[in-house]
Formats: structure tokens, C-alpha cells, sequence
């Protein structure tokens, strides 16, 4: 057949449509989506009971061929160390399973959906941090960075875990899911899909302490109070380390369509429609937070214009921040053994 990975994954597709009833409610020709081929074209439409509607349009059935092949290709070949190893060969799982982490936008350009995620898993930036490694001292504790694979079917293929040690115990900050891709012009762009809040220190007293340390975000600041410390600090070291790498554009979708609805106790589509918008305010609002406390970060969004669903952040004039805690993170993460005089508790 030609064309049988698009086959599989306009199948793919149809399948995991999740209806806004139950199915034995429905009339078996309501439970379909339909697909309007138009040469080299293919548009897939949800049933009107589907839970959400995006369209989607595959523009070149021969280029998107060669897409899935590549992506396939570099799933086949990675080191990522994946729970999911046993299903490598398993085309139709990949095909299925990379469709929970699209955006509206990439609904209606696969090919440089599919493009990205192959790019996420072939990069190497980072490489370094493979293992655990020290980037530097904060009163007394070690911060410690380490990049870790993370299961086929999120939503990258990394994580970056970065945590504080005082030598005996251990405070993480909350997990960063990103990837990165390039753009046509080859510059490397870092996606943040994620930020993901890990358990608290077993250790009580270390727990608290460091609690308190990450506190010190907070001083001076009159807006998006709401952030939580410790996912500010999170991505203050981030934006260091990227910095360092020389990536300055970064990228936030803001839903994954595929994900939508996945709450358990949601009883009504009201209550669905206002998790899904206060757990996607909550995750923006970090990052306008962070522009908040670091002059010139510059921030543009396509979302909601159909055109691009992610939030578009610039830290190419980014200067450091007159908040001390969190400008002595910024150096850290950018490996600086100096920093300003404002910083003078960072000892390295």
C-alpha cells in the first residue's frame, strides 16, 4: 500500500476520538469522523459528538510519509532508555501515541509537528548532564542538574531534573519536560512543555528550610504572586542553562489538545472547560512572571489565532534580575564563577 504510515495514522486517528457521550448512546454512523481526500490533501473531521473538534489536515500525503519515516526511524535507533522499549518496533503505538502532545496549530501542520518531536529525540543538547552534575553552591547546598529520558507518549523525550543537597539530603525542584528543535534557519529553539511538582523532602527540617530559601523569589514582586517558588526558580536556572547553550528562543504551547478533558472527577463539560483554563493560566503565568523579574524578556503569542498555540519568549536582551536569590540561579545555571556583588551569598 502506498502511503501506509499516513494510512495508519488517519486509523490512528479515528480511534482515539473520545465522544462527549457513551458510545452505545450513539448511532454507529455518528460515532465516525470523516476523511475528504483532494489529491495529495487529507482532512479528517470528528463526528459532531466528539469531545473536542480539531480538524486534521495532513497537506501532502508523499511528504508526510517521509516524516513519519524519519521519526520512526529515530525512535528505532535512540538511546533513550524507555519503559516502553518492548514496544519500539510497534508502529501502530508510536502512530497512536504521539497525537496526546498536539497543539490546535499542530492538528493543522502534522508534518512539522511530527518534524519537531523526531528533532526532540535526535538532539543532544544537554548531553552533559546524562548524569548527575554539580552546577554550583547556594549557602551551603550543592545544586545538581540532570537530564533524564522520560517515556515515549509524553510530552518530550527529556526531562530536566534539577534539585538542592546539603551532602545527606535531597529537595527537588519541580521536573522541566522539554525538547529541542531547530528552525529553518537552524537556530535551536527549547520547548517547555511542562513543569511537573515532585514529592517534598522526606527530611522535614530540610524540607522546610529549603522552603524558605525558595521564598526569596518573591521579594519585590507585585505581579503573579500566585507562581509557586520553586517553579520560578526551575526555570530561572533553565533560562541559565539555555543561555549557556546559546538558545535564546523558547516556545509554551498552551494545551494539548490530545489531553483534553482527562480528569477524573469532572462531572459536567463546565467543569472540564475550567480545569483545562486554570491548569493552562497556571502554567503561562510562569513564564509571565519570569518576564516580570527579568528586564527584556520579550514575549509574543499566537495563541487563540489559529495560526501558532504557543506562547513565544525571546531571552536574547534578557538582563539579570534585581531579585538576588533568583539572579544567583540565572549565573548557576549559566556556569558563571563570578557573579555580581548583589549575589555575594553564592559561593562557588
Amino acid at each position: 500500500m502506498k502511503n501506509e504510515l499516513v494510512e495508519k495514522v488517519i486509523v490512528s486517528f479515528q480511534k482515539r476520538l473520545k465522544l462527549s457521550k457513551k458510545e452505545k448512546d450513539i448511532a454507529p454512523e455518528e460515532r465516525k469522523a470523516t476523511v475528504i481526500r483532494n489529491g495529495k490533501t487529507v482532512t479528517i473531521i470528528p463526528p459532531s459528538n466528539a469531545e473536542y473538534k480539531p480538524n486534521l489536515v495532513i497537506n501532502n500525503v508523499d511528504v508526510f510519509e517521509k516524516v513519519l519515516e524519519r521519526y520512526l526511524d529515530a525512535i528505532r535507533n535512540t538511546n533513550i532508555k524507555s519503559t516502553k522499549i518492548d514496544q519500539r518496533h510497534n508502529e501502530k503505538y508510536f502512530l497512536f501515541n504521539i497525537w496526546k502532545n498536539a497543539t490546535m496549530s499542530d492538528y493543522l501542520n502534522p508534518e512539522k509537528f511530527i518534524n519537531r518531536y523526531t528533532n526532540f529525540i535526535l538532539d543532544d543538547t544537554f548531553h552533559q548532564y546524562d548524569e548527575l552534575t554539580p552546577l554550583g553552591h547556594y549557602e551551603g547546598n550543592i545544586l545538581l542538574a540532570e537530564r533524564e529520558d522520560d517515556d515515549y507518549g509524553f510530552e518530550t523525550p527529556y526531562i530536566m531534573h534539577l534539585s538542592f543537597t546539603d551532602g545527606k539530603h535531597i529537595y527537588n525542584l519541580p521536573w522541566i519536560r522539554y525538547g529541542v528543535s531547530l528552525n529553518k534557519s537552524g537556530e535551536k529553539i527549547a520547548y517547555i512543555y511542562a513543569l511537573q511538582k515532585m514529592e517534598p523532602c522526606s527530611d522535614e527540617e530540610y524540607n522546610e528550610k529549603m522552603k524558605k530559601i525558595l521564598n526569596r523569589a518573591n521579594k519585590g514582586v507585585k505581579k503573579y504572586r500566585n507562581v509557586t517558588p520553586s517553579a520560578i526558580s526551575a526555570l530561572t536556572v533553565f533560562m541559565g542553562m539555555l543561555e549557556k547553550e546559546g538558545i535564546t528562543a523558547i516556545k509554551v504551547p498552551d494545551f494539548l489538545v490530545g489531553r483534553y478533558g482527562h480528569f477524573a472527577h469532572a462531572e459536567t463539560q463546565e467543569e472540564i472547560d475550567r480545569i483545562q483554563t486554570n491548569l493552562t493560566d497556571k502554567f503561562l503565568r510562569n513564564f509571565l512572571r519570569l518576564s516580570e523579574q527579568f528586564e527584556n524578556i520579550k514575549i509574543e503569542t499566537g495563541i487563540g489565532n489559529g495560526i501558532d498555540s504557543f506562547l513565544c519568549i525571546s531571552l536574547d536582551n534578557m538582563k539579570e534580575s534585581d531579585n538576588e536569590f533568583l539572579n544567583a540561579l540565572y549565573c548557576l545555571g549559566k556556569g558563571q564563577e563570578k557573579v555580581k556583588e548583589a549575589s555575594k551569598d553564592l559561593e562557588l
